[in-house]
């Protein structure tokens, strides 16, 4: 067993075996050239065969946790444990402290690695999707950061990492118009809207969203008409709490944990 950066020649085999992760699919085929290009993915041998891999993608004073991967032969030997640690070494090397991952809740067995590597669940986020709609909204961006107490998460999503939601960082979301409010004097809601270039070309995600029902719903409206606008084919929100809105299409999925450990 040996771990080292993966190689452009390992994508094939990887591949293979990452094509049924999640009923359906997987995404890794989608980011293997980023992850790559940045240098932090890593492969674990068995041989001379490339039969796992990790990424450790780095924001700011964070390491991901990403995109661990096994061959179904190799699984239960220890191979997921070493590669995250080999992350983690990564991540110390490079003065970074925090280590974060996400794992979907009814998926048991990653939880309980994850938890015996002293990771700790940190937050429980809804994922729902939603379908583009030409439509007028109440809600509006917002280019004021003082009346923001609303984004009261320590964290928001963003291409599926999560991040620190500091007064840096909402100042900066707020510069960049991608923080949405319903009613502007006292905001009843407010929402994350992730621009990101790392989300599937038809995808347009909500990070964030709390507050009233009805603001709530405004505020889903305006990113509904949002993606209508940009022509793509879907929307996927993803929450701190439970939605209690009602609106056509709202589509629930499943449950995430956010996960986190310090270094």
């Amino acid at each position: 067993m040996r771990i080292r950066h993966a190689k452009k020649r390992d994508k094939h085999q990887i591949l293979q075996f990452c094509a049924r992760t999640f009923r359906w699919g997987d995404y890794v085929d989608r980011v293997w050239d980023r992850w790559l290009a940045k240098k932090n993915l890593l492969a674990i041998e068995h041989g001379k065969q490339a039969v796992g891999i990790c990424n450790a993608g780095f924001s700011g004073d964070q390491v991901w946790i990403e995109g661990i991967r096994i061959h179904p032969e190799f699984r239960r030997r220890g191979y997921a444990s070493e590669l995250i640690t080999e992350a983690e070494n990564l991540a110390k090397r490079k003065k970074i402290s925090l280590a974060r991952m996400i794992i979907a809740k009814n998926n048991k067995r990653s939880l309980g690695l994850a938890k015996k590597m002293g990771y700790q669940i940190e937050s429980i986020w809804w994922l729902y999707n939603l379908h583009p709609k030409k439509q007028k909204s109440s809600a509006k961006l917002t280019t004021d950061t003082k009346k923001l107490s609303m984004l009261d998460s320590a964290t928001y999503s963003e291409s599926w990492n999560w991040f620190a939601l500091d007064k840096k960082r909402i100042k900066k979301l707020v510069k960049a118009k991608r923080v949405i409010i319903y009613k502007d004097k006292k905001p009843e809601a407010v929402g994350i809207w992730n621009r990101s270039s790392k989300l599937d070309d038809d995808v347009l995600q909500l990070g964030y969203l709390r507050g009233t029902a009805l603001g709530q719903k405004q505020i889903l409206k305006f990113i509904q008409n949002k993606a209508y606008e940009l022509g793509k084919d879907r929307i996927q929100i993803l929450v701190p709490d439970e939605l209690k809105v009602c609106i056509k299409g709202l589509d629930k999925r499943m449950l995430f944990c956010l996960l986190k450990k310090k270094l």
